[in-house]
């Protein structure tokens, strides 16, 4: 008997909440305030789908700026391009994408960086399909676009990517020996090649800097003696020596406390060794939250099983290799974000350029595992859920 008095209550007590959520809708529809333009409201109305979800090619420095342009063009009171300082080695500017469905409340940020290893081409058409999505696609608008602050680097190595996707039909020559044999390089190009394009020397042969072990955290602290100036993993001549990593800094810097969730999509060049990864990556000190990054990550995983029915292999970062210097290391260990993943999906290395479904695949992988991850996040703090009969419901 009290259970069934007990539950009656419950349903009118839903009833009740749902009668007086119809009326508060109704009023505002009715009566809407006067400061309606700077609430958010009006940010927050369903736009048309774009027409534009899908790039149907690896996008270079250039068209990224006709893209952002656009973007910016078309929904100037929610999104602008950032030109971020300094540029580049071979001067190009690096941009940065802010997405915000209301500029009047607070909403918790998410930070995602990509296009840092120069051979990771997919990388900028991912985080620049999720902006569109974000903006167009009303099945992402919520919860996604309108509960979220988004700041996003498409690419945040435009030299990288430029010299690889400029000597793509040359024949490959073993990285060392093309770095080291300049008389060689003619008609062919480097089998890896995971750095900018920055020089110290002119008479020296060899060039470029690995911007993912140039930040300022632990810095070399993963080995005994520096990398030769030609090896893939050379990290500069002091932490934060490129420009690169120069113009992440100072822009990470300036959102501070905004940035909630940081994340650093990257790329796997090996078949079937995908992964999902968090700090740290120069110890293999596990840090104090790893049970809810690892938890996060596990749930990501499940929900963006991978095409061939595979999961992300999900894991503290340094359990494979230690790397120093790294960008996830430093926006955990200096920024101070607590929830920071490195997402490695599998990218064809030197994919053929015209091979479109490739492209689709990784872009299709990474959107679901950033989305997956928020959603993981989501879930860990109960964030946007209404618990009815017992029963967590989002939304």
């Amino acid at each position: 008997m009290f259970f069934l008095f007990y539950n009656m209550l419950l349903q009118i007590k839903v009833y009740l909440i749902t009668v007086i959520y119809f009326f508060g809708v109704l009023f505002v529809i009715l009566f809407p305030p006067r400061n309606y333009d700077l609430s958010g409201a009006k940010m927050r109305t369903v736009r048309s789908l774009g027409d534009n979800l899908k790039f149907s090619e690896y996008i270079t420095h250039k068209a990224l700026f006709e893209q952002a342009k656009r973007l910016v063009h078309e929904d100037k009171e929610i999104a602008r391009v950032i030109e971020l300082k300094p540029i580049t080695f071979e001067n190009r500017t690096i941009i940065a994408l802010e997405l915000q469905s209301d500029k009047q409340s607070k909403k918790p940020g998410i930070l995602i960086i990509g296009g840092l290893n120069g051979m990771a081409w997919g990388t900028p058409n991912a985080i620049l399909e999720l902006a569109d999505k974000l903006l167009y696609d009303t099945n992402y608008q919520t919860p996604f676009f309108n509960d979220y602050n988004w700041y996003l680097i498409p690419m945040g190595n435009p030299d990288g990517l430029h010299f690889t996707q400029r000597h793509r039909d040359r024949s490959p020559m073993n990285a060392d020996m093309w770095s080291q044999n300049v008389t060689a390089r003619n008609g062919s190009r480097p089998t890896l090649w995971y750095k900018n394009v920055d020089r110290e020397d002119d008479k020296e042969p060899c060039f470029g800097t690995n911007v993912n072990r140039n930040f300022a955290y632990h810095w070399q602290d993963d080995v005994r003696k520096t990398p030769v100036r030609c090896s893939q993993f050379y990290p500069g001549t002091a932490p934060f020596s490129t420009k690169e990593a120069q113009a992440i800094r100072t822009y990470v810097d300036e959102l501070g406390d905004r940035i909630h969730l940081a994340l650093h999509l990257q790329a796997s060049f090996v078949p079937r060794k995908e992964f999902i990864l968090y700090p740290w990556r120069y110890s293999t000190r596990a840090p104090s939250n790893y049970r809810i990054l690892q938890d996060i990550g596990e749930y990501a995983a499940r929900h963006a099983r991978l095409p061939d029915g595979r999961l992300y292999e999900v894991h503290q970062s340094s359990n494979d290799q230690r790397v120093a210097g790294s960008l996830s290391d430093y926006l955990s260990g200096v920024v101070g974000v607590d929830l920071v993943f490195l997402i490695k999906p599998y990218h064809d290395p030197y994919p053929v350029h015209t091979n479109i479904s490739a492209l689709e695949i990784y872009v299709k992988k990474s959107v679901n595992t950033i989305l997956s991850i928020v959603r993981g996040w989501r879930s860990s703090t109960k964030q946007n859920t209404l618990s009815f009969f017992g029963k967590d419901v989002e939304f």
